[in-house]
């Protein structure tokens, strides 16, 4: 997103030499904030498209400290503009994302005090964009679930094994991509049929298995065997795994997808299965606020997000309709 020809607003950000640059980058400051690696790498790119906008190389030569409010404003309207497709640059929940790292940063600066309150203040002012868009992904049927995990079940072997035990948990359990790949050996328990591991924000959970997915797990750890920290991880030739590190959460994202095509099922992302672990548990009457906790999270307005009950509803009555 880089402009040929830069606005003098942009342009005054820019850090012409070494010299003017602060002793601590705000940018930065606000990166090392952040808990998950995920968050800090997705941060990481917002800013850096910022500083790309700015003219700047990355995030590391913008002078953040310089940063006001005619500049925010500035960086939105740019991204509302269309571009050559005739569409806005940017979504209105895209923009809101790149302001809240606005406002992230320029409260680093305040409090390495590179910034007065009163700059800082007008900043957080900006408002973020109102828009209403339907709720994002879906929760799949019991067939499409039983459809992704017969697709492992074709050909077996140590890669489908371990393929089909990310399924379970995800289905099973409601984990996260990401907190799938940070289970390690010692905070799985099949006594209690339980895993302890650390979620987003940088929390410790524990989730607990139904038997299939306590099955799945236990198939998975006989063939993986017990050298190494982390529950899954890479394969090479040969069958060999890797104990050395834990799989990426991209990496599970694609197992998801490996499975998906195979069904021969719709498009199905990861957090798909975890909207269905949600609705499913409501769809049984469990309390919310117990969801919440399964789901690990702060509050009950983000579970009920995740509710997609509605949905199934109004295509049943939709069915009544007559012409």
């Amino acid at each position: 997103m880089e402009n040929e020809v830069l606005d003098p607003v942009q342009n005054e950000l820019i850090i012409r030499h070494n010299s003017d640059a602060p002793e601590v980058n705000p940018a930065m400051a606000f990166i090392a904030t952040l808990h998950s690696g995920t968050s800090r790498y997705t941060m990481t790119s917002k800013l850096n498209v910022i500083a790309h906008w700015a003219g700047a190389t990355d995030l590391r030569f913008l002078n953040w400290s310089a940063m006001r409010y005619e500049h925010v404003l500035a960086f939105i309207t740019a991204m509302q503009q269309p571009d050559e497709n005739g569409k806005p640059r940017m979504s209105p929940r895209s923009i809101n994302c790149y302001l809240s790292a606005f406002k992230g940063v320029a409260n680093q600066a305040f409090l390495l005090k590179q910034m007065d309150a009163e700059t800082l203040a007008r900043i957080k002012l900006v408002k973020s964009i109102r828009f209403l868009r339907l709720a994002a992904g879906r929760a799949i049927t019991e067939d499409e679930s039983e459809a992704l995990l017969d697709a492992t079940q074709i050909e077996m072997n140590p890669i489908t094994i371990r393929d089909h035990a990310i399924l379970c948990l995800l289905l099973g359990c409601g984990m996260r991509r990401a907190e799938v790949s940070a289970i390690k050996l010692k905070g799985v328990n099949f006594a209690e049929s339980s895993i302890r591991f650390i979620g987003k924000g940088d929390k410790e959970r524990e989730v607990f298995m139904i038997p299939e997915v306590k099955d799945a797990l236990a198939r998975w750890l006989d063939v993986r065997g017990k050298e190494g920290e982390f529950v899954f991880g890479k394969f090479f030739k040969g069958w060999k795994f890797d104990p050395t590190a834990p799989l990426t959460p991209h990496a599970v994202g694609h197992v998801v997808q490996e499975y998906r095509i195979r069904a021969g099922l719709e498009d199905i992302t990861t957090h798909d299965l975890r909207r269905t672990f949600a609705t499913r548990l409501l769809d049984k009457n469990v309390d919310i606020s117990t969801v919440k906790d399964m789901m690990g999270h702060a509050s009950i307005t983000t579970t009920a997000l995740y509710d997609r009950r509605g949905r199934k509803a109004q295509r049943e009555a939709a069915k009544k309709v007559k012409l």
